[in-house]
């Protein structure tokens, strides 16, 4: 058996969740249409034939002035040392901006052996000159080994990557391989689905501004029972994430709840708090 492991790294909304799950063939990572919406280093395991990875979805370098949650943020360069390939994404979409001269500027002073491939995602958005023109320009950075076009949302390009990803594993199997195919802390992933529902519901600094907590977890046979606190600092905040009667409340605990049963495959009953930072919690 062969093996790596592979970490991707790149600007917020770049599409770097969106690639992990078309990888995996289904959702384990969170997907909003808001910035920062991966807060954490996320790890999962995929076994294609002769070869194993461990994928390792990271936080975007984010560039906004907003003030956010530090604690909740990890450093998407905190598992370069360990990798063996290194997945740059970016949106090709996009203009170049200073997340991207930043993601550079990192790895020149971080990578020792590893294997970069630029992936230039969301080829679906434009058309082919736009593609080869991006891929005559990035190839003047002698920092990639590769450049992959690929969509995220159609899987154009994806199994090609992978194919060519399967190169560079080494003769050994992973030692400490997840029990499934998901590596992660479920209640820091219950709280991404609830925070991720927050970003889509509201649009104002709020999400950035909150931190979503689970405080408890009940598994009674096919029902999971999940208790979470909205944490805000402010009470014209809580009053939004409220609403009127409750409703915004209502209607993100209903997102939150369908997205957790879809993955889990479990009746889903989610409790939601908002307090203010200085109360206590439940």
């Amino acid at each position: 058996m062969k093996s790596g492991n592979i970490v991707l790294i790149g600007p917020t909304n770049s599409g770097k969740s969106s690639l992990v799950n078309k990888i995996m063939g289904q959702r384990v990572s969170l997907v909003s249409r808001k910035k920062q919406s991966t807060t954490f280093n996320q790890k999962v395991y995929k076994k294609f034939s002769e070869n194993e990875f461990i994928i390792q979805d990271t936080p975007g370098f984010f560039s906004s002035r907003k003030k956010i949650n530090n604690n909740i943020i990890s450093s998407p360069l905190a598992e370069i040392e360990t990798s063996d390939l290194i997945y740059v994404v970016v949106d090709i979409s996009l203009r170049i901006n200073n997340e991207y001269k930043k993601i550079i500027n990192s790895l020149e002073n971080k990578i020792e052996k590893q294997h970069v491939f630029l992936i230039l995602n969301k080829i679906d958005k434009v058309k082919k000159d736009k593609v080869l023109s991006a891929i005559k320009f990035y190839s003047k950075e002698k920092i990639f080994n590769e450049i992959f076009p690929i969509s995220s949302l159609t899987g154009e390009g994806v199994a090609n990557l992978i194919k060519f990803s399967k190169k560079f594993t080494i003769k050994t199997s992973i030692k400490s391989k997840p029990s499934s195919n998901i590596q992660i802390k479920k209640k820091l992933f219950y709280s991404e689905v609830t925070r991720e529902k927050i970003l889509d519901k509201i649009h104002r600094e709020i999400p950035y501004q909150c931190d979503v907590v689970t405080e408890k977890i009940n598994k009674v046979a096919s029902q999971i029972k999940i208790y979470q606190s909205i944490v805000v600092k402010r009470q014209s905040h809580k009053n939004i994430l409220v609403g009127k009667k409750g409703s915004m409340l209502k209607e993100i605990g209903q997102a939150s709840r369908k997205e957790i049963a879809r993955f889990e495959n479990k009746k889903i009953h989610l409790f939601l708090f908002v307090k203010l930072a200085k109360e206590k919690k439940i």
